[in-house]
């Protein structure tokens, strides 16, 4: 079903930015960025629990099926400020981010990342 996942694309548009936001700013090593990731990872895991059902998009379905304990492996590992788990979660190969972009491409507010094997 198309329109819903329109609207799960739309519900992650804010939580996917502030999330990508809050990695990039743990490269950094900013002290607030682990707690925005955390914050972040949360929103988009509510959304990402919802699961797959009556989502007719292959990416969106084989991300969903791994995200939920993806975003969990981010959060426990902002929690222990661990930047290189956080990096590996956000951008694992079949569950991370670029797969949902994949996924919502060509919806308002999305765009598959310039070099990604899903572009």
């Amino acid at each position: 079903m198309a329109d819903l996942r329109a609207s799960r694309c739309e519900q992650l548009i804010e939580p996917v930015t502030a999330l990508t936001i809050a990695v990039v700013g743990c490269n950094e090593r900013l002290p607030h960025t682990f707690a925005d990731v955390i914050s972040a990872a949360e929103d988009v895991l509510a959304i990402a629990d919802l699961g797959s059902l009556g989502v007719d998009d292959e990416d969106y379905t084989a991300w969903a099926s791994g995200a939920p304990e993806t975003l969990t492996d981010m959060i426990e590992a902002a929690q222990a400020k661990d930047t290189t788990r956080i990096w590996e979660a956000f951008s694992h190969p079949q569950f991370g981010l670029h797969r949902l972009a994949s996924a919502c491409n060509g919806l308002p507010g999305w765009a598959v990342p310039e070099g990604s094997e899903f572009a």
